[in-house]
């Protein structure tokens, strides 16, 4: 199967993820092609924060009533930032495509634009993978970015079939000593044993590459695949809560 791997990496942490998940999928066969997107303008990460800072009042109330975490969820305005010109402009050749980048507050402003911009994503069967700084906490880190995720895919016509999010330890504004108290605190676990080489990170590549194949299987065998396929495809099932 022909799979493009787009994403987006600033401090080389979702790079890395996507290295992993190249080395999964050409092991089980598949053939992949990158496309690194990358920002028509840097900016510092001062200037990120700042742009985003009107959705952290929101973000810090979804935290704690169910009511507002759900119109947030579905109402928040992503915001885009321009990129350069792609190598794959138009991916209808690809069989499926998995898109990532790093989580800031939602999905980063380039990916975003991607998503909104690359041509031939109607239709096609969609993996979706980030990084965060924190510890993979349901509501402030995994249920943000896989909502954001499904709900920018979904509005282009594609499907989401498959998430990996996992943990860079790394916070631009110095907050991981905070996060790493709050990580052993809840989770009883240093950020450490949620990053890249870790057993939950493998089981998290793992399983985003086993629905990636499931696809490929289902594809080639049935022509009823849209009717019957069952992905596990949650990132929230499985995880810390």
């Amino acid at each position: 199967m022909k799979i493009l791997i787009a994403y987006f990496s600033k401090s080389g942490y979702t790079k890395d993820l996507a290295k992993a998940i190249e080395s999964k999928l050409i092991s089980r066969g598949h053939t992949v092609e990158f496309e690194i997107i990358k920002r028509a303008k840097n900016h510092s990460w001062f200037v990120e924060i700042f742009r985003e800072m009107p959705f952290y009042s929101s973000i810090g109330f979804a935290l704690v009533n169910s009511w507002w975490r759900k119109y947030h969820l579905e109402t928040c305005n992503q915001i885009e930032e321009a990129i350069e010109p792609l190598a794959y402009p138009d991916i209808t050749n690809f069989d499926i495509v998995c898109i990532g980048g790093p989580k800031w507050g939602h999905i980063s402003y380039p990916v975003a634009r991607y998503i909104n911009t690359v041509k031939g994503l109607t239709g096609k069967k969609v993996g979706a993978f980030s990084t965060f700084g924190g510890p993979p906490f349901k509501l402030l880190e995994l249920e943000l970015i896989s909502n954001s995720m499904r709900r920018a895919i979904t509005q282009q016509g594609a499907e989401l079939i498959s998430e990996a999010y996992i943990s860079s330890n790394f916070h631009e504004a110095g907050l991981i000593p905070i996060f790493e108290m709050l990580s052993r605190i809840v989770l009883k676990n240093p950020i450490s044993n949620f990053t890249l080489g870790s057993d939950y990170a493998n089981n998290v590549i793992k399983r985003f590459c086993d629905n990636i194949s499931q696809f490929y299987i289902y594809k080639h065998q049935d022509d009823s695949y849209d009717k019957q396929t069952n992905f596990n495809n949650s990132p929230l099932e499985g995880t810390f809560q």
